[in-house]
């Protein structure tokens, strides 16, 4: 549910940017064109470049909203994550054609005197552009989406090359020579830093760079508050699509039972997700051992193993065949045993029989404590 309206959020606010940049960009080239102002034409085009982009996104959402199958266990966010790299190329490549064709005016000594009327179509880009980028930052900020805000920051670059289009065309206007021709080229240099920045920040997501520092402080906060768990040994996290992926392994009381750890593990992971709206998925591992505890307890024998060695042990003892259930717990180089018996065998007429299941238990490797119970 949430993934759906996140995706209907970015297609609604990207077709909105597109209908605004295709009729911007086409008043752009135009007065470009009929005003003779290369840098209304170079932000005409780049206005064009983003109206591409705004293709670009819509396909991406389409594609990484498709659910999770076998090949694509974690869904298809990746999509949006390669989306934001290819913007980031756009913008760059945009960028280089705008200030080589600037460049070589210049060095050519070609340049033309603009008219008024682009100052007025540079004003007007100036405002559409900044109305498109407070507009999709906003809801990329509500939905945390990396491709939304990429997207955003087009629209405000959009925006300053706009007003450095506007001084551009003023001070040539005003018979200051090549003015027209340089605004062209700091837009073009302002466009390829934001490609530049967009694509180095989609490269990080897709080597799995975590999540923001302060942001994983407060989840290891968060679980650190809960009075069952003892310590956070690991806390990781990584980004897809601009919402969070985080796994974390946690210390608990060993003698627990499988389903209140399970309890535990689980009331984080909702916690997690209902208290950070960016992270969509948790898995919590539940640890009854401390970190150095792993290798010792890796040499101690299964169930299955234990069971054998315990039948051999208590062959012929009486009461052995009324014994209800074993658990076992696994405490580093020791496993300690409760056995359940049933009320019957709780009088003091069998407390030796049961001493000798007791003792025969312990003496055998591996075995620690044994702890009698008995059934109601």
């Amino acid at each position: 549910m949430i993934l759906d309206r996140r995706h209907r959020v970015i297609k609604n606010i990207t077709l909105t940017g597109a209908i605004v940049n295709c009729l911007l960009a086409a008043s752009q080239i135009v007065f470009g064109i009929i005003g003779h102002s290369q840098a209304l034409l170079a932000d005409g085009f780049h206005t064009l470049s983003d109206l591409l982009s705004d293709f670009v996104v819509l396909f991406a959402v389409k594609q990484s909203s498709a659910a999770a199958d076998e090949d694509h266990p974690y869904g298809h966010g990746r999509i949006e994550t390669l989306a934001t790299v290819l913007l980031g190329f756009l913008l760059a490549a945009a960028g280089v054609g705008i200030g080589y064709r600037g460049i070589s005016s210049i060095i050519a000594s070609q340049q033309s005197s603009p008219e008024l009327i682009t100052l007025v179509f540079a004003g007007l880009a100036i405002f559409a552009k900044e109305f498109l980028y407070r507009y999709t930052i906003k809801a990329a900020k509500q939905i945390h989406s990396s491709l939304l805000e990429s997207n955003a920051w087009h629209h405000r670059s959009d925006a300053l090359s706009s007003i450095v289009v506007l001084v551009g065309i003023s001070a040539q206007l005003l018979g200051i020579p090549y003015m027209d021709i340089l605004a062209a080229i700091v837009v073009a240099v302002m466009i390829i830093i934001m490609g530049v920045r967009l694509t180095s920040k989609a490269f990080a997501e897709l080597i799995d760079t975590g999540l923001d520092s302060e942001l994983i402080g407060r989840v290891k906060s968060l679980i650190e508050g809960n009075e069952s768990v003892r310590e956070v040994h690991s806390l990781r996290s990584r980004s897809m699509g601009g919402l969070g992926y985080v796994d974390a392994e946690i210390q608990v009381n060993p003698r627990l039972t499988v389903s209140e750890a399970h309890y535990i593990a689980f009331s984080l992971e909702q916690a997690i997700k209902a208290g950070f709206e960016q992270i969509i998925d948790v898995s919590i591992h539940v640890d009854p051992l401390t970190e150095s505890g792993h290798d010792s307890v890796t040499e101690l024998p299964p169930r299955t193993e234990i069971e054998k060695m315990l039948a051999a042990a208590w062959q012929g003892l009486p009461c052995c065949d009324q014994i209800e259930q074993i658990h076992l717990h696994y405490l580093q180089s020791r496993i300690e045993i409760d056995i359940v018996l049933p009320t019957s065998l709780s009088s003091s007429d069998y407390s030796e029989q049961i001493d000798r299941i007791i003792q025969q238990a312990v003496d055998l490797k591996h075995i620690g404590k044994v702890n009698i119970y008995f059934s109601r």
